[in-house]
């Protein structure tokens, strides 16, 4: 997407300065919000994994509808931060910041010399795979939730963070964990009471 990523980068260069404080300000909550989500429990585990687990396994004993969102959430989460962060040493490509600075030669992958780590975005996919398990299982509430990332990765983008590709990448790991989780879970998820088993004739 280099086409796309460096013309739109560079449009957004001189424009972009107007939109800066918002963004400035979602990147700040963002953080915040994030930075609360892996405050470490007395175990040392952050203590909304813990949340979330609860919430699963109360819900689960319940035999609630949607027991299986909170674990789906949780591995979702931890998953896109995870590989994102794998993928960050591997790529090695550098921020717009980068290269508008002189840092960097170009946007390309795998720069033969410094240590970047723009892609994939880290905030896009945090964000995307807490929220996107929550869109696929809540449809009225899909909209603002595709909403919210969608805020969060055009800041990325305004910030001159990240290339376009950056985030869309972001986006598509978080949507493809959800949905592998989503479907590795499946078994899990309570029957309704006195619904007859598989097998039943």
């Amino acid at each position: 997407m280099k086409w796309v990523d460096v013309p739109l980068a560079v449009w957004l260069h001189q424009p972009g300065e107007s939109l800066r404080p918002f963004f400035a300000g979602v990147m700040l909550a963002t953080d915040y919000l994030s930075w609360l989500f892996h405050v470490p429990s007395l175990i040392g585990v952050p203590g909304v994994w813990l949340l979330l687990l609860l919430l699963f396994l109360l819900s689960w004993v319940r035999r609630l509808p949607h027991a299986t969102t909170w674990l789906v959430v949780l591995l979702t989460m931890v998953g896109s931060e995870g590989l994102s962060n794998l993928l960050k040493l591997y790529s090695n490509r550098p921020r717009p910041l980068d290269v508008f600075a002189h840092h960097a030669p170009n946007a390309s992958f795998w720069q033969p010399g410094g240590r970047f780590d723009a892609f994939p975005s880290g905030h896009t996919a945090w964000v995307a795979g807490l929220l996107l398990p929550l869109a696929l299982r809540f449809p009225k509430l899909r909209p603002t939730l595709l909403g919210l990332v969608g805020l969060v990765a055009a800041g990325r983008v305004v910030l001159e963070a990240h290339w376009l590709s950056d985030v869309v990448g972001a986006g598509y790991l978080a949507l493809l964990l959800a949905c592998s989780v989503e479907i590795g879970t499946w078994w899990l998820r309570p029957k309704p009471a006195g619904a007859p088993a598989p097998n039943a004739r």
